[in-house]
């Protein structure tokens, strides 16, 4: 198979202003072996899992791996919980985290679950204190989950307005400051430079909105962004491109949206790309890997079909390299590697500069070294990791697997 390079350093590292001057395009990746609905995906280990979910009329407990990488899905292991779709979901430290939800006897939950992806394993944890509940929004910052809002009587409200944390170290809850409004649900939230954000979604006078909140962990604080310049809507997918967050599809009412928008944190505006080709994207899934962000999956709400299609957001032009040609010319080895350091050399003179990635895309090391060197990974806990190289004009990803 083969991956999206990068060519030249203005294009690995092209700013927000120049990204969005750009034109972009949805291509159409291999399609999930199920399809789902309301299926709850989180990022680690280089790798997106997409786990439970909902297909004509029934709540599945399948998790299916998608590597960007080879473009596949990969069954792991089935969540042992009651199945369930619409769930909270992230990932935090290296691990999956899944509960609460709502089941085809529309039973609502608070029950947490933990899933270690080198063990292949899922164990109970402490359970979500604010009570039973289904579509929250959720978001990462510092290895601490934010989750908040959501339902827990019925789809006409009222719906919830509270938040808490949740510090996997300890396994502990603690409440925290909620969005300064009145209750949702479906409306999604991300982290994006240090930042938590929610967008969209459906408040208790059964209104979707376009609001669009920000959290400064610093000062454990919300703060009004510019509204979502599309309709209002809920379930939409959002995912962090380059440094930008892209909002798109969901539902008003009976209505399928498939607009797409782009929002610059920098000039707190929007700007309209390309719209999704995709079937539906209703209650879908959304996730970035490194700087490559896919949505799919989805309800069509008319039709009852949920559906399997995945599609990535691209640039034209892009120039792709197959893997054993980027290994060619930059080889890291041992390769699956342990704490003790690997050696790094470029079959070409010249100076290399690498930029480490999680598999959550976060920036967690840089190297720089003239033709090879033996670098330290004693800081990279276990888990696969994207090397970003650049050497001259030449450039590429790499993938590495700290044992």
């Amino acid at each position: 198979m083969s991956i999206r390079g990068l060519s030249t350093l203005s294009f690995l590292f092209l700013t927000t202003a120049q990204l969005l001057s750009q034109n972009f395009e949805w291509q159409q990746r291999a399609s999930m072996p199920a399809p789902r609905w309301g299926a709850g995906t989180f990022v680690t280990t280089g790798l997106a899992f997409v786990v439970g979910g909902r297909s004509n009329g029934v709540d599945y407990p399948q998790m299916w791996a998608y590597d960007p990488i080879a473009n596949s899905w990969t069954q792991k292991a089935s969540f042992p919980g009651t199945p369930r779709r619409l769930a909270t979901v992230f990932a935090a430290n290296g691990k999956g985290y899944y509960g609460c939800g709502i089941t085809s006897s529309s039973t609502y939950l608070s029950d947490f679950w933990e899933y270690d992806p080198l063990a292949n394993s899922w164990v109970q944890k402490a359970s979500f204190p604010g009570g039973t509940r289904y579509n929250t929004w959720q978001f990462v910052l510092n290895g601490i989950a934010y989750v908040g809002s959501g339902i827990s009587t019925g789809a006409s409200g009222p719906f919830l307005s509270d938040a808490f944390t949740y510090d996997p170290s300890s396994n502990a809850w603690t409440a925290a400051t909620p969005i300064p409004d009145q209750g949702r649900h479906g409306a999604i939230g991300f982290a994006m430079g240090g930042k938590g954000y929610v967008v969209c979604g459906r408040e208790n006078s059964l209104s979707f909105l376009q609001d669009f909140w920000s959290y400064n962990p610093a000062t454990s604080s919300w703060s009004a962004m510019t509204p979502f310049s599309g309709a209002p809507r809920s379930s939409p997918l959002v995912f962090v491109y380059y440094n930008d967050a892209v909002v798109g599809c969901g539902r008003d009412g009976s209505t399928n949206h498939y607009d797409v928008w782009a929002f610059n944190p920098s000039l707190n505006s929007w700007s309209q790309i390309p719209s999704y080709p995709g079937a539906t994207a209703m209650a879908g899934t959304s996730f970035s890997i490194g700087n490559r962000a896919f949505g799919g999956l989805g309800w069509d709400l008319a039709s009852d079909l949920s559906h399997a299609d995945l599609w990535e957001l691209v640039k034209p032009g892009d120039v792709s390299i197959d893997e054993q040609v980027v290994e060619s010319a930059v080889r890291v080895h041992p390769n699956p590697a342990s704490a003790d350091g690997v050696r790094i050399t470029a079959s070409e003179p010249g100076l290399v500069s690498i930029n480490v990635l999680s598999g959550e895309g976060r920036l967690v090391q840089t190297w720089s070294f003239a033709n090879a060197a033996t670098v330290s990974t004693a800081e990279l806990a276990p888990g696969i990791y994207f090397l970003h190289w650049l050497q001259g004009d030449a450039g590429g990803i790499m993938k590495l697997m700290i044992h």
